[in-house]
This record gives structure tokens, sequence and C-alpha cells, in this order.
């Protein structure tokens, strides 16, 4: 019998990322058709893509919006804001959130939450954080 994991991402992404992984991410999150050569993230299937009839409370959920961050003396600051809400079996789970959440850590516009995973019947999510561009896991 799998068990079967929750996995959040949510953070933002700098105004400046390249355009090559904003295409990336938008396929793996099931938002364009077109796959991109050369992924860092290799599979043959959207990896972020979420399931429609999905065994979450609200349904599996992915958005990636260019927003607004409010104004400094320059002007408007943007950056991409990123949430993907996923159920996955454990050998996805196993294979693909550290892969996806180090990819786009060098990309994170702030220090700190990136998301969580929890396996279905954990009562505490287990939270990762960016911090410099680098992914960490949450101490205690």
């Amino acid at each position: 019998m799998s068990l079967h994991f929750e996995v959040v991402y949510s953070f933002f992404l700098r105004d400046d990322t390249p355009p090559e992984t904003l295409d990336e991410l938008r396929y793996h999150l099931g938002l364009s058709e077109i796959r991109p050569p050369n992924l860092v993230v290799d599979y043959d299937h959207p990896v972020l893509e979420p399931v429609a009839e999905s065994y979450l409370p609200g349904g599996e959920h992915v958005a990636l919006r260019r927003q607004s961050r409010g104004r400094n003396r320059d002007g408007e600051i943007y950056a991409w804001g990123l949430y993907a809400r996923l159920y996955w079996v454990d050998d996805q789970w196993a294979e693909v959130w550290w892969q996806v959440a180090q990819w786009l850590a060098p990309y994170a516009a702030d220090d700190g939450y990136g998301g969580f995973y929890r396996e279905e019947q954990d009562e505490r999510p287990t939270p990762f954080m960016v911090s410099n561009g680098e992914l960490r896991m949450d101490e205690d």
C-alpha cells in the first residue's frame, strides 16, 4: 500500500527569473502545453500539474502570477507568486518534491517560508525554508 503526501510550494520568485525557468515552470504546472527543450526537472510529464479528481479537501491547485509587491523610490516592485498544492503518491513525492524546491530556491525573492510536505496521516507538516537562494529544512 502506498503512502500519500500533501505537498505545497508557496513563495515569490524574483521578477528577473529567467524566461526559460518560467516557461518550464508553466509547463510543469500544467499552465502551458509547450514542453520546453532541456528541462531542468526532466520527466516525461508535467510534475506539478494538478489532478482534477484529487482526494485533498478543496482539491489540488496551482498558480503562477506576476504580482505587485509594493513600491520603492524606483517604482513598482514585482515578483512571480507561485502556489502549488498537490497530493502525491510516495514514489513521486520522494523523487520530485526536493528536486523542484532546489531548482526554484535560487530564484526566491525573499528568505523564509517556501512550503511544506505532509504524509496524509501526519498531524503536523514539515516546512521547508529558502535562505540566500538555498533550500533548508525548518529545524524545531
